[in-house]
């Protein structure tokens, strides 16, 4: 990942949105929301993880140098979306974003909503694009703890809860490493599933492990402390408080 998209967590608290006058809360909930769409979209559209995962952190990258009040996050995460799906392969057209992003059950969607849908969509995408200087390159926790999973044949249960520990809600590629985040989901995946946690020193798994104990939240003889900053972090998302949001957001 480029240096220009690092950043210290308490940095996050300077964005333009919140230089604008909101709270720092209510901005991790637009960003929440807005990954939300994503996710939701990209299965709908039977999109790759790390597809998703790139229209997420592409999504955050732009509302670290823009504000929520100044563009609706629905119009930018809908580019986003169209964005990753040209840069990782997933092909889909502009009007398969639109159909899956618009349909509703039992409803038709009026031709000139897709027409109008589009027209924004291919608009917005070269916003983005200019916003975020056209960077592409994306490190995904995803790949990390792939290699994890395959080194120490880690159970299933525990995969699928780091799995779940990683959903980018908030912008942790931001603030982390992506092996610091994959090995972090991991600990916390085998704490909740009730699974040991392997302590074969000659895996590369432990040697990680131990020379980023403090930092990842493994503390010695391998407990975990939920108060370390990055397992703490991925927990922030379960801790934010609710905002109303109208129809017009």
């Amino acid at each position: 990942m480029s240096n220009q998209w690092i950043m210290h967590k308490e940095e996050s608290r300077h964005t333009p949105s919140i230089i604008r006058g909101m709270k720092y809360e209510e901005e991790l909930v637009y960003r929440v929301r807005g990954v939300c769409l994503i996710q939701i979209v990209g299965y709908r559209l039977e999109l790759p993880v790390h597809t998703v995962a790139t229209a997420s952190n592409l999504y955050h990258r732009f509302f670290s140098r823009k504000s929520f009040q100044d563009y609706k996050y629905t119009r930018i995460a809908q580019a986003c979306l169209f964005i990753a799906c040209k840069s990782d392969e997933s092909s889909r057209r502009a009007q398969d974003i639109a159909k899956s992003w618009t349909y509703k059950p039992k409803e038709a969607v009026l031709e000139k909503v897709i027409s109008k849908f589009i027209s924004d969509l291919l608009r917005n995408e070269l916003l983005v694009l200019d916003v975020t200087c056209f960077g592409m390159t994306f490190d995904h926790p995803y790949y990390d703890m792939m290699e994890f999973v395959q080194e120490i044949q880690i159970p299933n249960e525990v995969a699928t809860a780091a799995t779940a520990f990683i959903n980018d809600r908030l912008p942790l590629c931001m603030w982390y490493d992506a092996k610091a985040i994959a090995a972090t989901a991991l600990v916390m995946g085998y704490q909740t599933s009730g699974t040991p946690l392997p302590v074969d020193t000659n895996t590369h798994w432990s040697e990680y492990l131990h020379a980023n104990a403090e930092r990842i939240g493994v503390l010695y003889y391998w407990k975990l402390n939920m108060a370390i900053e990055i397992a703490g972090s991925i927990m922030d998302v379960y801790k934010l408080p609710k905002y109303s949001f109208s129809s017009k957001d």
